[in-house]
């Protein structure tokens, strides 16, 4: 087993931009620019995501579990079911990612997806230019929207009706930005209503997404909230492996 990378110190990344958000209600560009950047302000990253939703077969609960440390590391689990077996299981180091899905015990090993050629090109404005975090997070997941709200503030908040609403102490007392936004453009067509709107609740220290909800007439259908947070604690190597049986079925 190769030796795993070492942890990137601040210096050897990105410098945020933006390191605090100087006012108490900044513009929605300072709070964009300020949330793309999140990941940026911490070398690792523990988190809990508790997501519920109302489906045609009732109320479904999925707890994600995050472990990052820059750069490249990151290990997500995902499960529905509390001690059970519905659960999967994805991990990168930066250039490989492992998955394992628990349900049908089986394993796959890939490299990472590269984005189109030239679309991270720095000379690109933001709105065309593909965002490369420092370390990648499963794409189209609420991991990589709490994490990397880069893509979520332009393809989501800032096609609706956006404002902020006030502020909330979230989980360990984190002061957060509350916004509200009305009727954003989804793909979706069964939410594609005017009575459907976004609740974003924004770490102010960070930039990490904390609480997202969506309401449509009146009710509550999904809502992801951080349940737990730790940053800058070390992180062991173990907890970037996964451990499958050896007569686990393996897909590359």
């Amino acid at each position: 087993m190769h030796d795993l990378p070492q942890v990137a110190t601040r210096a050897e990344l990105r410098r945020a931009e933006l390191a605090t958000l100087a006012s108490h209600e900044p513009s929605l560009s300072d709070l964009f620019r300020f949330m793309a950047e999140a990941e940026l302000r911490f070398e690792s990253l523990r988190m809990r995501i508790v997501d519920r939703r109302v489906g045609v077969d009732g109320d479904e609960t999925e707890t994600t579990e995050i472990w990052l440390r820059h750069p490249g590391m990151a290990k997500v689990v995902s499960s529905r079911d509390a001690g059970g077996r519905d659960f999967d299981v994805w991990v990168t180091d930066g250039e490989t990612v492992r998955t394992y899905d628990a349900r049908i015990e089986v394993a796959t090993v890939r490299r990472l997806p590269a984005p189109p050629v030239g679309s991270t090109d720095e000379r690109l404005p933001n709105f065309a230019r593909t965002y490369l975090p420092v370390t990648r997070l499963p794409s189209e997941t609420l991991a990589d929207t709490f994490v990397h709200p880069h893509g979520f503030c332009h393809n989501v908040l800032a096609t609706g009706t956006l404002r902020q609403v006030g502020t909330a102490l979230l989980v360990g007392d984190r002061e957060a930005i509350v916004l509200r936004c009305d009727h954003p453009r989804t793909s979706h067509v069964l939410t594609d209503r005017p009575d459907h709107w976004l609740e974003v609740a924004v770490d102010r220290q960070t930039g990490l997404i904390l609480v997202l909800a969506e309401h449509v007439d009146g009710r509550i259908t999904r809502s992801g909230e951080v349940v737990n947070l730790a940053l800058d604690e070390p992180i062991a190597e173990q907890s970037f492996l996964i451990h499958i049986s050896a007569d686990t079925k393996t897909l590359y």
